[in-house]
């Protein structure tokens, strides 16, 4: 079973399964949605928190929708700490990319074994 290790906690993560891997790209789309939509809180520092709190809870909720309720607290903290909540999710998009670039060297390899064997 391929795994992922993110902030101390061990979360089962194969892109390559196709149920996991709607998970992701629907969990990761609606994330960016939401952080696009974000306005800029430009100085108003009370906006600069809210932003941060909405950044942390968009990330937690790819956690959630991907591997369970309340995976997103125990990868994130229950603090609203965006740096610690964008290196989760930086983490979570580059094991996703390299396993998919895995994929990719896999599936060409595959794919010579049927064009040998014509």
């Amino acid at each position: 079973m391929m795994t992922i290790e993110i902030n101390g906690v061990t979360l089962p993560f194969d892109a390559t399964d196709a149920d996991t891997l709607d998970k992701y790209l629907r969990a990761t789309d609606a994330c960016a949605e939401r952080l696009d939509s974000m306005e800029s809180p430009g100085d108003n520092r009370e906006k600069i928190v809210q932003m941060y709190r909405d950044v942390c809870q968009s990330v937690k909720t790819v956690f959630d929708d991907i591997f369970g309720a309340g995976t997103g607290e125990k990868v994130c903290g229950s603090n609203d700490s965006a740096n610690q909540c964008r290196e989760a999710y930086a983490a979570l998009i580059t094991e996703y990319n390299r396993q998919q670039e895995e994929a990719t060297k896999a599936n060409e390899e595959f794919q010579k074994l049927f064009v040998n064997n014509k």
